[in-house]
């Protein structure tokens, strides 16, 4: 496809390009193989102290940029500066424009305020959580409350509105229901190959090492990890992975063989996961994490690794590749069977499953999905997964 015909799709995300590695930015560097892409980090009321007055744009490819976008300051409680900010990035990021097919891709409901402003000739929302639930335990004040309102009442419109709406799991499908025009599952995945033959991190002991890779968020369920280590102090259980503000850990800090590793290199992570027995998600039993889709889980299983989970919709239709159980001690059990189904057969057909789930498969349904719309991208790549071995 010519550069000259290719769409341009600008992507604002809930999510900085360089924290972690989530589904945004699987998503974007691969289309960026067959479109323009402009990926703007979300302007967060928090950045106008950082960049104030002022805006970048980095190129990261010949057809990817992340843009940083300028952010008023107040605009979290004026509705002035919010304009403002909006404003100001529109301007911005119609200069791609450039008589081309504009699309633009939104991951929170809060993009709405775009929608007028660009005037794009199609809109995709991307929804990767259920945004109208506490994230946590339970709603921390009246600000939360609020804010979830408005999300609900932003969410009704950006559904409404949106050519295509793609969703990450099952229930959230559901969810959408008949708000939406056009809907899609098009699940997380993985990086397959990362895993073909990880270099392991060096073990400093025998014990048996189960292990979460992920953020520590208000869903991760704290308090289950540490009953879960109280009632197996013979484990070494290895929480890897930033942890976020208001998350509680201090049920963590005195168990001597709960072991907060903290963030680590986006390359080590196949290393550290060979390490581990048993993989671990210990998420809270609320609907935020009910209808998510655990994108660690597609590398737990790409490395061939037995898992425990807590209840996700997503995984409870996987049958047995996933054990999903309630309750610290079910949690335990559930743990000591799965350090018995590390033969290689239960490896490769966990490895076969991760082939068939990886990042370009997704975008390759998203692909077909976008060319319902009136979207086409030369996606000429072959989707067929690797072999697993």
């Amino acid at each position: 496809m010519p550069a000259s015909s290719r769409p341009v799709i600008v992507c604002l995300s809930s999510t900085d390009w360089g924290f972690l590695r989530y589904r945004k930015q699987q998503v974007m560097e691969r289309l960026a193989r067959h479109a323009d892409i402009v990926y703007v980090n979300p302007p967060r009321a928090m950045k106008s102290r950082e960049w104030p007055f002022r805006a970048r744009t980095r190129q990261l490819s010949p057809s990817l940029w992340v843009h940083e976008p300028f952010v008023m300051p107040g605009m979290r409680i004026s509705a002035i500066a919010r304009q403002i900010t909006y404003g100001w990035l529109a301007a911005r990021l119609a200069t791609w424009r450039k008589n081309r097919q504009f699309v633009l891709w939104l991951y929170s409901p809060h993009g709405l305020a775009l929608v007028d402003l660009l005037k794009p000739d199609r809109l995709v929302y991307d929804v990767c959580d259920l945004h109208t639930t506490p994230s946590g335990r339970a709603l921390r004040d009246e600000g939360e409350r609020r804010e979830i309102e408005k999300l609900a009442d932003l969410e009704r419109a950006l559904l409404a509105q949106a050519d295509l709406t793609l969703c990450v799991s099952e229930p959230l499908v559901e969810w959408v229901g008949q708000r939406a025009r056009r809907v899609q599952l098009v699940p997380n995945g993985c990086e397959w190959p990362r895993y073909a033959a990880p270099r392991p991190s060096v073990r400093t002991s025998a014990q048996t090492r189960i292990g979460y890779v992920g953020t520590l968020a208000p869903r991760f369920d704290v308090e289950l990890v540490a009953a879960v280590a109280k009632a197996r102090p013979d484990w070494v259980i290895e929480l890897v992975g930033p942890i976020l503000p208001l998350v509680d850990i201090s049920p963590l800090q005195s168990l001597a063989n709960v072991e907060l590793t903290g963030e680590i290199s986006f390359e080590d992570v196949p290393g550290r996961l060979a390490t581990f027995d048993v993989c671990l998600l210990p998420l809270r039993e609320i609907d935020f994490a009910y209808y998510c889709s655990p994108i660690q889980v597609f590398d737990y299983l790409a490395a061939g690794k037995p898992v425990v989970s807590t209840p996700v919709g997503q995984l409870e239709g996987w049958g047995g590749l996933v054990h999903v159980v309630r309750g610290a001690t079910a949690f335990v059990s559930a743990v000591e069977d799965a350090l018995h189904e590390r033969t290689f057969d239960h490896i490769v057909c966990r490895r076969v499953f991760a082939a068939r789930n990886t990042w370009d498969v997704r975008v390759a349904q998203i692909a077909e999905s976008l060319a319902d719309i009136g979207v086409h991208i030369a996606h000429a790549d072959s989707c067929a997964p690797a072999t697993a071995a």
